[in-house]
């Protein structure tokens, strides 16, 4: 049996985003029960959904659990001793807090958070379907560093998840909060608003576009003269107030970033985003199985994913803890078993 190629995003080479050729799912909007929250989505890019998971398990389990695996590493780090919150006390990041490596989609936590059913029921109402699949995209343990010690001193990175060849809705990211996240707290920051003006960007900057071309691969990044288009047009700058255990949606267009804490709060997020598994390829499906028994990270999208960079780097380990314990809805996610 040939080997599973894991396409990998450092390296993609591909001449259109993955799954180009093939339809984008579309929401289950325009029905009589339609949420509200829903249509404040559509409208807005993103939406708060208040209580998702209860604050007591955000911050009796989910808090913990994301300490212990900080610690676990034994690096140095000791969740109550600011002396210790130091780069080199912590397994390699990005941003200041984002961990894509060591296989932390897989922890077991990572998985109890995928796999809530109210989080799970959020998704099912957003594409009406019970038959979805998951990312194994990572999340973000932030601890409020030295500047120095932060990429571009903490200096904001917007960007969108979308590459400039698939301006249709096409993915919903999501992100369980764990710990309290106000004005001053590191967190989601979006441009309300941006999302449904991704596409009318790049028609009206074609003629921008560099010999290179854009990004092919999923994502781009936005500079302060490409912003001033969209604030002309009535996009703000928002950071959501969310209280633990609160769980944002946002469309994967929106123009967003992650802030760095300003104060000695720390920034805890699980990033969570479902598909219908309808829009997986066969060969997809492989992958995915694939990826999740090496215990890989991947991008953000269920179904067109790419490896994130670093899998198997010397200075990674996969699984450095226990494999998960999978539940049923988790198994039907990754396709190991059927719905």
């Amino acid at each position: 049996m040939p080997q599973v190629v894991l396409p990998d995003q450092s390296n993609y080479k591909g001449a259109k985003p993955v799954g180009a050729e093939r339809p984008s799912p579309q929401l289950a909007t325009g029905k009589e029960d339609e949420p509200q929250w829903l249509k404040d989505f559509q409208r807005d890019g993103y939406v708060v959904n208040k209580d998702v998971v209860s604050r007591e398990k955000a911050l009796n389990y989910y808090a913990p659990a994301g300490e212990d695996w900080l610690e676990g590493f034994k690096l140095g780090y000791k969740r109550d001793d600011p002396s210790t919150w130091d780069v080199k006390n912590l397994p390699r990041h990005i941003f200041g807090g984002l961990y894509g490596q060591y296989s932390f989609s897989h922890a077991q936590f990572v998985w109890d958070a995928k796999t809530e059913p109210n989080i799970v029921e959020l998704f099912e109402k957003l594409w009406g379907t019970k038959e979805l699949t998951v990312s194994f995209d990572g999340g973000s343990l932030a601890v409020p560093l030295p500047l120095d010690q932060v990429e571009g001193h903490a200096a904001p990175w917007p960007h969108s998840d979308q590459s400039a060849y698939r301006p249709q809705r096409h993915c919903v990211q999501g992100l369980l909060n764990i710990l309290p996240n106000g004005p001053e707290d590191g967190g989601l920051m979006v441009l309300k608003g941006s999302a449904l003006l991704f596409e009318r960007y790049f028609q009206e900057h074609k003629h921008l576009e560099s010999p290179d071309k854009w990004l092919i691969r999923d994502g781009y990044f936005w500079d302060e003269a490409e912003l001033k288009w969209f604030y002309d047009r009535g996009c703000e700058w928002v950071k959501p107030a969310m209280d633990p255990g609160d769980f944002v949606l946002w469309d994967s267009r929106q123009v967003h970033y992650g802030a760095f804490p300003k104060k000695q709060n720390k920034r805890f997020a699980i990033y969570i985003c479902y598909k219908p598994m309808a829009f997986m390829t066969e060969e997809q499906k492989e992958r995915k199985i694939e990826a999740f028994n090496r215990g890989y990270c991947t991008t953000h999208d269920p179904c067109d994913f790419l490896v994130k960079s670093n899998q198997e780097a010397e200075w990674n380990v996969n699984f450095p803890y226990a494999k998960p314990v999978i539940n049923e809805q988790g198994q039907k996610a990754i396709g190991l078993i059927p719905y």
